[in-house]
């Protein structure tokens, strides 16, 4: 089918003997990608060093393939969009949170004093009553 098609509707490419082993990759001996588009070979012909390959630029095959590239980047999580925007989150998430060990240490402060109100012996509140500055400040 793609052997009778019209040769307007082909891309003819060119490449050297040495670009054939390092720039395609092949699927079969009549189907290679290059440059990430995959083409099915309707017409070979060789003129001294250099190949020309009359192609069906496949897009649908093509597609394909980028999908899936996809769909396995984002399962193994080589994305990097995909990382970038998870590691946003985390780092955001984790501002939440204190991340590293801290202790508490007391202080002695001069002129302080606990006042406890209870009832029945039960402590419902706790406060903290600072006494004032000795000597009382001067008003100007």
């Amino acid at each position: 089918m793609i052997a009778e098609m019209d040769h307007n509707e082909l891309v003819l490419l060119k490449f050297s003997k040495e670009d054939i082993k390092t720039k395609l990759k092949w699927e079969h001996s009549k189907e290679f990608e290059y440059k990430g588009e995959m083409y099915d070979i309707v017409d070979i012909e060789v003129k001294g060093d250099s190949i020309f390959y009359r192609c069906w630029w496949d897009y649908e095959e093509t597609a394909l393939n980028k999908k899936l590239n996809r769909i396995v980047a984002s399962a193994f999580n080589k994305d990097q969009t995909n990382r970038d925007t998870q590691n946003n989150l985390y780092t955001y998430l984790r501002s939440f949170f204190f991340t590293e060990q801290f202790e508490w240490k007391s202080i002695a402060l001069p002129n302080v004093e606990f006042i406890y109100c209870s009832s029945l012996n039960n402590e419902i509140f706790k406060s903290l009553r600072l006494s004032p500055p000795t000597p009382p400040p001067k008003i100007s």
